[in-house]
């Protein structure tokens, strides 16, 4: 259900209205009002200029929202009807009138209401927030499918009147596996230039790890191609979640792999010369061993 809006301030509600009722509806949503407020756009001049001047208030007796409206941003003001639509609820729920002192800094003299404003400043700016990022998609989402109707209109009006021809499919020697010449890593290619003449300069590459943008052909190794045809702009399935990097990181990392090799290559010979040693010099000492328990034999027999 709207809420009821007045508007004696006479300012334009043109673009204001449809977001004061989107935003009452979607904290209905959350909060779920058992009757609705009713919003009061106010003016008065002589408040304007006062910095720490009145923005809003709620008046629970008749359930009213007033907004000070002079000289505000349209979103100010519907920041400060997200602040008293939380004492609206307050209010429904019977936890407004808390008594105590009422006047001027009531805020740090009343802790009752100090609690109920905190609440307020807080669930009004949360709940506003959400409504503010939930319309910023929708619209992001309405902009990209009228764009989309846009451009798929402008093709077909572009095609009839010969503006734009349809794009034909180039019979050419496609590369299905490569092997990337300075790093050696094998890899297929998910996309390639194309010329009318079926002529391909440059190939995207998938490898194991990363994926590589605009190879050069003189820079790879055909391992398989095969002759097909197809539009040029068409890509082949791949791993969207792989890193892009340039070509000379691919090298470098090749690079690095063989350094790695290297390492374990040469740990696992120094290994296997500490085996070889440890063995040597058990053999050693056993060989001692056998010859001082032959000396102290002899020594017993004579």
């Amino acid at each position: 259900m709207p809420c009821a809006i007045k508007n004696p301030a006479n300012i334009d509600l043109g673009e204001l209205e449809p977001h004061v009722q989107g935003m009452y509806d979607y904290f209905d949503q959350k909060i779920g009002f058992n009757r609705p407020p009713t919003m009061v756009f106010d003016s008065d001049p002589s408040n304007q200029p006062d910095i720490l001047g009145k923005t809003a208030y709620y008046d629970p007796s008749s359930l009213q929202i007033h907004i000070y409206s002079d000289g505000r941003h349209p979103k100010d003001m519907l920041r400060s009807i997200a602040h008293e639509l939380i004492h609206h609820q307050q209010n429904l729920e019977g936890r407004l009138d808390v008594g105590g002192y009422h006047g001027e800094g009531y805020y740090l003299k009343n802790k009752g209401l100090q609690k109920l404003e905190n609440e307020a400043m807080l669930e009004g700016n949360k709940i506003l927030r959400e409504y503010e990022d939930m319309k910023k998609i929708e619209e992001k989402k309405e902009m990209s499918l009228k764009e989309w109707k846009n451009n798929e209109l402008n093709k077909l009006l572009f095609k009839r009147f010969g503006i734009l021809k349809e794009e034909k499919e180039i019979t050419h020697m496609c590369a299905l596996e490569v092997t990337h010449k300075k790093s050696g890593q094998k890899g297929h290619p998910i996309k390639h230039t194309l010329k009318e003449n079926g002529d391909i300069s440059h190939y995207t590459v998938e490898f194991n790890e990363v994926i590589v943008e605009n190879i050069a052909v003189e820079n790879l190794d055909i391992d398989v191609q095969e002759e097909h045809k197809h539009k040029r702009d068409d890509k082949k399935d791949h791993d969207k979640k792989k890193k892009i990097v340039e070509e000379e990181e691919l090298e470098e990392e090749s690079t690095k792999d063989v350094s790695e090799d290297v390492e374990k290559t040469d740990n696992s010979v120094k290994k296997e010369n500490k085996v070889r040693i440890s063995a040597d010099l058990m053999e050693t000492v056993r060989k001692v061993l056998e010859k001082n328990k032959k000396i102290m034999e002899k020594l017993k027999g004579g």
